[in-house]
């Protein structure tokens, strides 16, 4: 799983890129070791809120999840949840077919 991590006038620091690595890296026991997935991550301000857009495009379906906060590593938690459902419910339907 590969992550890349982008900043729209915001800087990334070390220590948001290595809890983002963590929380998403959760997420790669749901795909084969086989897949190549390459996850795009984009923060983001508004106001006083820091957004966080993930797009996960794989082979059979792109997830995409976004998620807003005060605080960016409580945004990234959402956002994590948010695609572990989407992940959850999109393999129960592959398995169906």
């Amino acid at each position: 799983m590969k992550i890349s991590i982008h900043g729209d006038h915001v800087k990334i620091t070390e220590s948001i890129k290595e809890y983002v690595e963590d929380k998403l890296g959760k997420l790669s026991k749901y795909f084969d070791d086989s897949m190549d997935i390459d996850v795009i991550v984009k923060v983001r301000l508004r106001g006083k809120e820091d957004i966080i857009e993930v797009t996960v495009p794989t082979k059979l379906f792109t997830l995409r999840a976004e998620a807003s906060h005060e605080d960016l590593y409580a945004a990234i938690d959402l956002v994590q949840k948010k695609l572990e459902t989407q992940i959850k419910k999109n393999k129960a339907k592959l398995a169906n077919r």
